[in-house]
């Protein structure tokens, strides 16, 4: 059994090497354009045409393996593109474009003296293999009386389709007990369904969390994983819900997942911001705001902003960003005292960033380097990760410290993304 353990070990490093090897980099070429560059060389490989309305609608951008696209567009912003492009997306199947819809239901009717609203917005997510496009929605039915909502019955429903969105196969569905909204609006009492997939598409795994968004604070009830095996999908509960999930690896058996700051009402700091490595059950912290920046008596956050695991899931690459920039005075904590010596330390920490800090993801975790000023887009390889500085794309190489820097210019780490 363990050589049996060993060779699969194996295997699965040197499917990362070859995986790492193989990556592009995407990056937005405003007002329309989508290039591919090699990373070893930062050469053009191909560019794409993206309608100019498209790019400045699309909320979620999506970009597999495979060079497939999906922009789709955020219903909830009241913006007129997004208005009139809401109800479709960009998809790009790694040779022509089409435009598809979103299957979104909108529907009002009466229920005695009340009136019955029905709505839902899918989600449409790539599937990492190019064959599939994978939906995720809560369908909300209201009971609402003078624009106060009175109670709702929510029903969370997965699936997958084909990639015209057609030919639907049901993954999961479920539904919540039927919520009285007391204070008039359900999302402040009511639980709905939030969810998480891969950055190159959904292959075999993907994660929900049940949570109630709140109106000043959201409640996070629980998180399940959906893993596929031999055509079925099968959940398995985690033991802690996920606030928001960073980056996962080994089918899911490895989460990167961040612990929020549970500030509210105008306060930035009233608890301790981390960011967790679980793996195969056993829970390793990569960052700590409070042992890493002592600060609990003023009210600034450190945070992470985003965080990647490497391909042989060795070390873990993150961006440190803080609630208060450097030249603006900093208020005290809503518990905190006066303490020059904290307030000098954090004011020259907030000099660095964002910065860029690559931790160990084996054993206790250490510290492999530290980037003043940078912000992460991702893994190239095992040692390489690609960063912006001054709006520059700039390849750092973790064990020598060397930089490779590109001509490519950036807006921000949001415009790249390494497949």
């Amino acid at each position: 059994m363990a050589n049996l353990l060993k060779c699969l070990l194996i295997v699965s490093l040197l499917a990362a090497s070859a995986a790492a090897q193989n990556r592009l980099l995407w990056v937005l070429k405003e007002p329309d354009a989508i290039a591919a560059y090699d990373p070893a060389t930062f050469t053009t490989k191909q560019s794409v045409k993206v309608p100019e309305d498209v790019l400045k609608a699309a909320r979620i951008l999506q970009i597999s393996h495979k060079g497939q696209m999906l922009f789709a567009p955020n219903t909830d912003d009241p913006s007129p593109d997004v208005g009139k492009n809401g109800e479709r997306f960009w998809f790009y199947d790694g040779q022509s474009a089409a435009i598809l819809g979103r299957q979104i239901i909108r529907i009002a009717g009466r229920s005695g003296s009340n009136q019955k609203t029905t709505e839902r917005s899918p989600w449409p997510f790539l599937s990492i293999y190019g064959t599939h496009l994978f939906w995720f929605s809560n369908q909300f039915n209201k009971l609402v009386r003078d624009n106060v909502e009175l109670s709702v019955s929510t029903t969370f429903h997965a699936w997958r389709s084909d990639l015209e969105g057609r030919q639907k196969e049901d993954i999961t569905s479920f539904d919540f007990p039927e919520c009285r909204c007391t204070t008039g609006a359900c999302t402040e009492t009511c639980p709905e369904v939030r969810f998480w997939v891969p950055d190159d598409g959904v292959g075999d795994y993907f994660v929900l969390t049940r949570l109630i968004p709140g109106q000043t604070e959201t409640k996070y009830l629980s998180s399940t994983l959906y893993q596929q095996s031999s055509g079925v999908w099968s959940p398995t509960e985690l033991k802690q819900p996920l606030q928001r999930v960073l980056d996962m690896a080994e089918h899911g058996s490895v989460i990167l997942s961040a612990v929020l700051d549970t500030g509210c009402c105008g306060w930035e700091n009233q608890s301790n911001d981390q960011t967790l490595l679980l793996s195969y059950g056993e829970t390793n912290v990569v960052f700590d705001e409070r042992e890493q920046y002592k600060n609990p008596d003023y009210d600034v956050s450190f945070f992470t902003e985003n965080a990647k695991l490497s391909p042989q899931v060795s070390s873990v690459a993150m961006t440190i960003e803080a609630s208060a920039k450097s030249s603006a005075p900093i208020q005290l904590s809503e518990q905190g005292e006066a303490n020059p010596a904290e307030s000098q330390r954090i004011h020259k920490a907030l000099l660095d960033l964002p910065a860029v800090q690559v931790v160990s993801a084996v054993g206790p975790s250490k510290r492999l380097a530290f980037l003043p000023h940078a912000v992460l887009v991702g893994w190239l390889s095992e040692r390489e990760i690609l960063i912006v500085e001054n709006h520059v794309l700039v390849a750092y190489d973790i064990a020598s410290g060397a930089r490779r820097k590109s001509n490519i210019k950036v807006e921000d780490a949001s415009s790249a993304f390494v497949r």
